[in-house]
């Protein structure tokens, strides 16, 4: 087998490496940030989309099904894509894509428009969270540093901004397709950089290797124990964070009769935690290790579930959206530094799995939610939410993630491969 870091143009082993990890950072810091300001925009935007279009609510909901869907098929070719391309020209098409998207939604009269928007923000979501998320596993194998966390707050720091942005700027009379129109803008400069900044190189060795012998892939991955972990634990995150994206302000407006701006204040704020959430939690994995960081997580989602389960006042179910803001912030970008140790010569392919269960989760646990709302009620429904945080704090007490804490930080390979798990990190 390759050894991965040791080997490659990337990192140590006496071989100068070819790209600038400061460079990387900025860049792919750059690129996470502008893709949060679209986010965000695009969360304020959908509803004067629905109504230039005269769309009802379920040909829209229908319709937006086109950006998850197309997102999980395009990170399902990620072994392909990884063929023949590499992180810069992947994300290089996502950010291009993203500009599509935006100027596409700008012209667009009819739901064909917007159906094309939607199937180019899906390509556009998938190609820049793995080209991003591989540079990030790769800045952190080569220096031995938490950087995920930081980036996945820069990125909520900018659907923050944006979406406060856009909602002024549409109150004050800005049609929205002139906002997005500079958002579109806005993502030039930092596609021109990613044309002229060096990116990390993919190893084309290992690529290699595998053809002579089993290839890496999700299928590979899911041996590892570890791998597996921090993948259910990522399912769980998303489930936690997708239905308070879609379930919130109804949450609030329906269930406690609160006006509107009450539940788009409770968004608001939840998105402001989650970025202040990355930041301390990035302290929290330096300081106390990645185990005790999931159980702080975990722990802090389940007691906001209670909170919302219970739902006696507007004051204390906006307090638990604020708490589970702070809480479930670091679970993902955390289980995508504990799964880049798996396979460290493969970064790429492991965050295009990694990818995975948040694309699927976001598609289905928003609609398990909703149908258990209709058995149940808004406020039962958010068992889930408690379900969710007791399984992530019953996940971190796994001995994989304890080794995980334990192991050293990679200027090489973790101590298993994938494609030759050990008794210790392979199948349980």
């Amino acid at each position: 087998m390759s050894t991965g870091m040791d080997e490659r143009t990337s990192g140590g082993g006496g071989t100068a490496p070819t790209w600038s990890p400061r460079a990387a950072s900025w860049l792919s810091g750059t690129q996470f940030f502008v893709f949060g300001i679209a986010i965000g925009i695009m969360t304020v935007v959908w509803a004067k989309v629905v109504t230039a279009l005269n769309l009802t609510d379920g040909v829209f909901g229908t319709a937006h099904l086109t950006l998850p869907v197309v997102g999980l098929v395009t990170l399902l070719s990620a072994k392909r894509l990884y063929r023949h391309f590499d992180h810069r020209a992947l994300g290089i098409a996502g950010q291009a894509a993203m500009i599509g998207m935006l100027l596409t939604l700008a012209i667009s009269t009819s739901l064909l428009g917007l159906v094309v928007a939607f199937v180019l923000a899906g390509l556009a979501s998938a190609l820049i969270d793995t080209a991003t998320n591989s540079v990030f596993m790769e800045i952190e194998n080569h220096g031995g540093r938490d950087v995920m966390n930081v980036m996945y707050a820069i990125n909520s720091g900018g659907t923050v901004i944006s979406a406060l942005g856009a909602g002024a700027l549409i109150s004050a009379g800005v049609d929205y397709r002139w906002v997005v129109t500079g958002c579109a803008v806005l993502l030039l400069p930092v596609l021109v950089a990613s044309f002229l900044i060096a990116y990390p190189p993919v190893d084309r060795g290992a690529a290699a290797e595998e053809d002579q012998g089993e290839q890496v892939g999700t299928r590979v991955l899911m041996r590892n124990r570890l791998f597996r972990i921090v993948f259910i634990m990522t399912v769980l995150a998303i489930a936690v964070e997708s239905i308070v994206q879609v379930w919130s302000v109804i949450y609030v407006d329906q269930l406690l009769d609160a006006p509107i701006v009450v539940g788009g204040a409770a968004f608001a704020l939840f998105s402001l935690m989650m970025m202040i959430g990355r930041l301390i939690n990035a302290w929290m994995v330096r300081r106390l290790g990645v185990r005790r960081s999931f159980l702080i997580s975990g722990g802090g989602t389940a007691v906001s579930g209670v909170v919302l389960v219970v739902a006696p006042s507007v004051a204390l179910s906006v307090f638990a959206f604020v708490l589970m803001g702070i809480a479930i912030a670091g679970v993902q970008p955390t289980c995508l530094s504990a799964s880049a140790r798996v396979a460290p010569s493969h970064t790429g392919l492991v965050a295009a799995a990694m990818m995975l269960p948040a694309y699927g989760a976001f598609i289905a646990t928003p609609t398990v939610y909703g149908w258990l709302a209709d058995l149940t009620s808004l406020n039962t429904a958010m068992v889930l939410v408690l379900l969710s945080g007791l399984g992530i704090g019953l996940l971190a007490l796994d001995r994989a993630v304890g080794e995980a804490d334990r192991a050293p930080e990679p200027d090489g390979e973790p101590a298993t491969e994938p494609a030759t798990p050990t008794p210790a990190s392979g199948t349980a």
